[in-house]
């Protein structure tokens, strides 16, 4: 396990609500909902970028520059057009 200083994603549990917008709009897949509420599951899958930040409501997610697993670059060959069109437009319009 090779680990580096990298920017990855941070739910705030406390203000996390467990509407799963996050989860939706993430590219990668790296979080999921855990008992109610928004977790990274898998550090090698969070791209750093942030595009769950804009679709969370309550402000719980940031980005924080700590130590962890290396991003699998494999995880982008997953991601085809039309899902990455999807959930790139749900960072700009409003989410239900």
């Amino acid at each position: 396990m090779v680990r580096s200083v990298r920017l990855i994603v941070t739910v705030d549990q406390e203000r996390c609500a467990g509407c799963g917008n996050c989860i939706k709009a993430c590219l990668t897949g790296a979080l999921q909902l855990i008992n109610g509420k928004a977790k990274l599951f898998d550090e090698r899958r969070c791209d750093g970028f942030g595009s769950c930040i804009a679709v969370c409501p309550n402000n719980a997610i940031r980005l924080e520059l700590r130590e962890a697993e290396r991003f699998n670059w494999s995880v982008v060959n997953e991601i085809t057009f039309e899902s990455l069109m999807k959930k790139l437009s749900m960072t700009s319009a409003p989410l239900k």
